[in-house]
């Protein structure tokens, strides 16, 4: 018996001990299912070449087998086409995984497993390996725990001189969190080390990147106060040598990593940096308010996270407050942001946002929404150290955004819903560089009887910028029918824009589209649709080109 499948079998075994012995009696020890979707397509088009092939189809096959009331998951899946064959056999035997539950325990064993600490530590990268879950309402206590490989060896692969893959080492990793809840508090303690195998590519020796290795503690603590007030804070101490080879140092600064044993070894390629996230929220009568704090230190990384940003401090806040009986809802947020933290960089960035709403219900028949948002950039050059440069504005960017929507019913039953909305954006640098975008829409729609949806609109978009002003306008019908209660549908939408260039028309686009589906007893599924379009150029000479789509799906559930 080979090594595969032994393991699977093993892994089976591990996850029928897991379960309930008083419920594994009621479980369905074998089921399947899947589906098959066939979908035809047929285009043409006047006017141009051809977008693509004429006719094109397609089969789609899923499989799923489940063994042992689901505990061992085997998925087929098949696709045929004009163009390729495709099949794809079921992932556990060549890399399964499985976590089971056994009452508050939580078992993760095999290949793409992942579990997650806090966001500076392990964020939730995928492993392959054994982790292990305890949880329960029985005790404050918690806890969890991980051993596995973070990502495989590869080797260089080169070609005359050209690199086609970079190299890279195994890495390993392993970790562990404790925590405490009780009566609304929490806290975590949380130790993760993660390293990268010198052995696992051959000739390392002459490669140009080195082995790394990375300790983080982290600490995340959730308290409420005074049953309105919640303080959090996530925070983490990343301990990274850019190559874990290098001869031992002595450091005097962080004495205590020099007495970490096999933990953490510091050499002159180790750094000490620090993240935080802090905050908190208040839960008034009628508001709330909330303030956030973060700092990443240049340079912090976990090799538990795929992608963490670093070198950024922000602080922001906001709060919202109802009003005349809920019935007016004021909302406002406010932050800022800035980076080069260690003043190593040329330049320094800035950043402000602000945002804020208002919601009001003026009348059970007309609702009024407001919003308002504004981006400030700032770059700055930085103040070297040899005082030739002085601390001058390079750069400056303001985007805002301002929206206001209203919507109004007619009638007691099925009534009419009118709406309208507007929305700018506009953007300047202190360069002159400016542009606004508005985007106005208006429309009504009608419920008739439960079966037709009917809706009229109208809308206009404006780019205006300093080299040009482009106008795309026009309006658009959509009406839809079901019948025999929502056994069949139907709908059709038509839609016309012109398009004006520094006001005049040079172009017009009109959309035709219809779609049906009907559903065929439980299983199955048949879907048509149909697109067809018309552009026509206003200029002496101008084309019309027309383009038509069509596509049938039939899909039967097994």
């Amino acid at each position: 018996m080979n090594k595969s499948l032994t393991l699977f079998l093993l892994l089976v075994a591990v996850q029928l001990c897991a379960q309930d012995l008083e419920t594994l009696n009621k479980q369905k020890l074998f089921d399947w299912g899947g589906s098959i979707a066939v979908t035809t397509t047929y285009y043409d088009a006047v006017g141009i070449a051809n977008r693509r092939d004429p006719f094109f189809w397609q089969v789609n096959a899923n499989l799923n087998l489940s063994f042992l009331g689901g505990i061992v998951q085997a998925p087929f899946s098949f696709v045929l086409s004009q163009q390729n064959k495709n099949f794809a056999q079921p992932q556990p035997f060549n890399q399964f995984g499985l976590s089971p539950t056994y009452r508050d325990w939580t078992l993760h064993l095999g290949h793409n497993r992942s579990m997650r600490f806090s966001d500076y530590t392990l964020a939730g990268n995928i492993f392959y390996g054994v982790g292990l879950e305890y949880e329960s309402p029985k005790t404050p206590w918690r806890a969890s725990a991980l051993y596995g490989r973070l990502a495989k060896a590869v080797e260089r692969s080169a070609s005359a001189g050209v690199t086609f893959v970079e190299p890279s080492f195994r890495r390993l990793g392993y970790g562990a969190k404790v925590g405490y809840s009780k009566n609304k508090q929490e806290v975590d303690f949380i130790l993760f080390r993660a390293f990268d195998d010198p052995n696992s590519i051959p000739n390392s020796d002459s490669l140009t990147i080195s082995p790394q290795e990375n300790v983080v503690l982290g600490l995340v603590s959730k308290l409420r106060l005074f049953e309105k007030l919640t303080f959090n804070i996530d925070y983490a101490y990343s301990l990274f040598s850019r190559n874990r080879e290098a001869s031992e140092v002595l450091i005097d600064e962080y004495s205590f990593v020099n007495n970490l044993g096999g933990l953490f070894k510091p050499t002159n390629s180790s750094s000490y940096t620090t993240a935080i996230t802090t905050g908190f929220s208040y839960n008034g009568k009628g508001f709330q308010l909330n303030a956030k704090y973060r700092r990443v230190d240049p340079e912090f990384t976990t090799m538990g996270s795929a992608f963490l940003n670093n070198d950024l401090e922000d602080i922001s806040g906001g709060g919202s407050v109802s009003l005349f009986s809920n019935r007016v809802t004021l909302s406002s947020n406010a932050g800022v942001q800035r980076n080069n933290l260690d003043n190593q960089l040329s330049a320094n960035n800035r950043r402000f946002i602000f945002s804020s709403a208002v919601n009001w219900m003026v009348s059970e028949r007309l609702q009024v929404s407001t919003n308002y948002g504004n981006f400030n950039t700032s770059t700055r050059q930085a103040q070297l150290r040899t005082n030739v440069l002085v601390d001058s504005l390079e750069f400056f960017q303001v985007s805002r955004n301002g929206s206001l929507s209203l919507n109004y019913s007619i009638g007691k039953e099925n009534p009419y819903l009118l709406m309208t909305s507007a929305t700018i954006q506009d953007a300047e640098d202190n360069s002159g560089n400016a542009s606004t975008f508005t985007s106005y829409n208006a429309g009504i729609q009608k419920s008739i009887a439960k079966v037709w949806n009917l809706s009229l609109s109208m809308t206009a978009n404006n780019n205006k910028t300093q080299a040009s002003e482009n106008l795309t306008t026009g309006p658009g019908f959509t009406a839809s029918r079901s019948f025999k209660q929502g056994k069949y549908r139907l709908s059709w939408s038509t839609n016309l824009l012109n398009v004006y260039n520094e006001g005049e028309l040079t172009s017009s686009v009109t959309n035709f589209r219809m779609n049906g589906s009907t559903s065929i007893g439980k299983r199955h599924n048949l879907s048509i649709s149909s697109f067809y379009v018309i552009r026509s150029a206003q200029e002496e000479g101008g084309s019309i080109i027309k383009e038509l789509r069509g596509t049938m799906n039939y899909n039967f559930r097994l």
